[in-house]
């Protein structure tokens, strides 16, 4: 789990700040679980709140880090701007139809790219995806208020909606995959002001008071698949 989680930073996701923004009133705006098959997913990878940089190129010190309540890895990594939902059964599930990523909430579709090689996969010092290029497959959708949710390392042919496109609360985007920079299959879900500061869906001690999620649950369990509104 250790490379997956090293080798699933967003670095393609490069066209704004980085920094975390932990206090923005989200207004009406509210998110369901971005997957369909709950069962298949069983902790969140998040963001990390930690202001300093550890990226020394050292393992160890890649596991320096504060997620939303406080914890730290494997709940969070150095530098981690999303909230990753790894795929239970690894490419063996993936193989046998993946999981249906879903529009957190309503909204327009921005951007999107497919075509890309889904099978990148761990090696013993990163992620090799087999003389590919390495692109990922998205989707990137814009809420009220100019919110974005990005929607990263899609199977390779699954996304289901081309830029333009309105689109409900729970609506179908694609299929996990492991495309991209990413060791296993996974959702990298990522949350943007219209600025392009990165927020934490979670509300917690190191995060916000508000979350983002319509009803967030326990620490240690997933948000609930419920629309808001």
């Amino acid at each position: 789990m250790l490379f997956l989680l090293l080798a699933c930073a967003a670095d393609e996701l490069d066209s704004g700040p980085t920094e975390v923004l932990d206090t923005t009133p989200r207004g009406a705006l509210q998110f369901r679980f971005p997957l369909e098959e709950r069962e298949l997913f069983v902790l969140v990878v998040g963001v990390d709140h930690d202001p300093e940089d550890h990226s020394d190129g050292s393992m160890g010190e890649a596991l320096l880090c504060t997620n939303y309540d406080g914890r730290g890895f494997p709940y969070c990594y150095d530098e981690h701007h999303g909230s990753d939902y790894i795929l239970e059964g690894d490419f063996e599930t993936m193989d046998a139809g993946s999981a249906t990523i879903l529009a957190a909430a309503p909204g327009v579709v921005l951007e999107t790219a497919d075509g890309n090689y889904d099978r990148c996969h761990k090696t013993s010092t990163g992620v090799d995806c087999d003389g590919n290029s390495g692109e990922a497959n998205y989707v990137v959708v814009e809420h009220e208020g100019g919110w974005i949710t990005r929607y990263w390392h899609m199977m390779n042919g699954s996304v289901a909606v081309a830029v333009g496109d309105e689109v409900a609360c729970g609506a179908p985007l694609g299929k996990v995959g492991s495309s991209g920079n990413s060791s296993q299959p996974h959702l990298h879900f990522e949350l943007q002001s219209a600025e392009g500061m990165v927020t934490d869906p979670y509300a917690g001690e190191f995060s916000q008071a508000e979350t983002w999620w319509v009803e967030q649950g326990e620490p240690t369990a997933l948000p609930e698949s419920l629309c808001g509104g």
